[in-house]
């Protein structure tokens, strides 16, 4: 609550909110409530244990506009780590949303983690690995003993992973994934968007489409991983009802060297807008290709930079990331 200027913080006997000396509140600090289809019913659950006359409120560094919605429908207060709050209760209602500056702030703190690091993150959060060692992050992550240390400190300053033991036996776990997500998700979303080109490809489903791209990706050797809304599609929960344009992410090569070697047009932007059904994305830092898994013969990209690729599609496909993640990512 102390990214909130406008609060002052003060230690006391009890916890208790207070406008403008008015006598003020009991406060109660409640967990987040537990995000699926049923948010609005789990945050009105979490309601339900808060006594009368008592403000609940929920604390999170990062707190995504529906499960906001969720909490002040179920009359409770929320605040988090950017410095926007929402305090509520008869009578009283301060709202203060610091959304429009949080993308200018977000470069600064996290111009330290690159995209080799981001691959390192998404490592953390696909791996069952409780305990994780420096060596073995950057093991598993294909990155340099100094890389992945920098990954711990930066989440260490983040506060999203506990440390035990001292020395070589010295472990490292995420303590909270879901803030975790919303972390990388501010993170990644404040990136540019890779560079992109694309194509059309004649095919009657997009099943079709997918099982001809990896046919003439295969034969040239070009690694590749469909992401956002067809990866989902692939990993066998399709959240958009027609895709019409299918992503894919494509190493080694530029994309337009990739368009080449795969025999497929370059198209530009107006005929892109026309009649595209393929956009190839350059996977720099190995985003999407570095740990992708094969399904009934595509490359798919590990689930969480599906999610992060939808989210930076934006429009319906930023929608379907937060259906994606309640169905594929919250249940991991």
């Amino acid at each position: 609550m102390q990214a909130v200027r406008e609060l002052s913080v003060l230690d006391g006997p009890e916890s208790r909110v207070d406008v403008n000396g008015g006598g003020g509140r009991p406060l109660m600090l409640l967990p987040r409530p537990h995000s699926g289809p049923d948010l609005r019913a789990a945050a009105a659950d979490l309601a339900r244990v808060v006594p009368s006359r008592t403000v609940g409120l929920v604390a999170a560094r990062t707190i995504p506009a529906n499960e906001r919605e969720a909490l002040e429908s179920a009359g409770l207060s929320w605040c988090d780590g950017r410095g926007a709050l929402h305090l509520a209760w008869r009578g009283t209602l301060i709202h203060i949303d610091r959304a429009g500056s949080a993308g200018r702030d977000m470069p600064a703190r996290t111009s330290g983690l690159g995209p080799a690091g981001i691959r390192a993150v998404q490592v953390l959060l696909i791996d069952a690995e409780p305990a994780w060692t420096v060596s073995r992050l950057a093991d598993a992550a294909a990155i340099s003993i100094g890389q992945a240390h920098n990954v711990f400190q930066t989440l260490e300053q983040e506060r999203l992973i506990d440390t035990t033991g001292k020395g070589p036996q010295q472990r490292r776990r995420i303590n909270d994934r879901r803030a975790a997500l919303d972390w990388l998700a501010d993170l990644d979303q404040s990136r540019r968007k890779p560079d992109n080109a694309a194509t059309y490809l004649y095919a009657r489903t997009t099943e079709d489409l997918l099982t001809r791209f990896a046919k003439r990706a295969d034969g040239e050797g070009i690694p590749y991983a469909v992401t956002a809304a067809a990866g989902s599609h692939v990993l066998g929960v399709p959240v958009l009802s027609r895709l019409t344009v299918t992503h894919i992410r494509v190493g080694v090569v530029g994309v337009v060297d990739a368009l080449h070697r795969l025999g497929l047009e370059h198209l530009d932007a107006e005929d892109a807008g026309r009649g595209a059904n393929l956009e190839l994305w350059t996977d720099t830092g190995e985003l999407g290709t570095y740990q992708a898994r094969e399904i009934n013969g595509i490359h798919v990209a590990p689930p969480v930079r599906v999610w992060l690729d939808m989210l930076k599609e934006g429009g319906r496909s930023a929608d379907a990331a937060q259906l994606f993640r309640e169905q594929i990512l919250d249940r991991t």
